[in-house]
């Protein structure tokens, strides 16, 4: 997936949640790329939590393709696609890796997006046992 695509995507997305309130935050490649690490991006990733869950159902429902209860995240995952390209949106049931209070806000191309830091997002995936993002953080670091 392009920068284009992903500022595309993002603004959507954005678009879509303007004046709702709720939780979430970038994750996954797309969180790594904002943040400089050169990565290629597949799809988007999205954790919010349950209420946020509910949120995203409603201002993507044109973009819905599968609404799930995900045994692999003990939560509820929505997958949407969007411009062609797959979002993913996750509530994990293990509340821990949702690290919602690690969350910022920054500015990437033109627009405001909630991501979780470098160092955050290398806790996630040592916590998941994802051993070659934790590598890929740690040089940029």
């Amino acid at each position: 997936m392009h920068e284009k695509n992903i500022k595309t995507i993002l603004a959507i997305l954005i678009r879509a949640l303007q004046n709702k309130q709720l939780v979430w935050c970038l994750e996954g490649s797309a969180n790594l790329l904002l943040q400089g690490v050169e990565v290629s991006v597949q799809d988007l990733d999205i954790t919010t939590n349950n209420e946020g869950i509910a949120q995203f159902r409603t201002a993507l429902k044109k973009y819905l393709v599968k609404d799930f209860f995900s045994e692999k995240i003990n939560g509820h995952s929505l997958i949407c696609s969007i411009d062609g390209c797959e979002v993913e949106i996750n509530s994990y049931g293990d509340r821990k890796l949702n690290m919602f209070d690690k969350t910022e806000m920054i500015t990437w191309n033109n627009l405001s997006v909630p991501i979780l830091p470098l160092r955050y997002a290398k806790q996630f995936y040592e916590s998941i046992g994802r051993e070659e993002k934790v590598a890929l953080i740690s040089r940029y670091l």
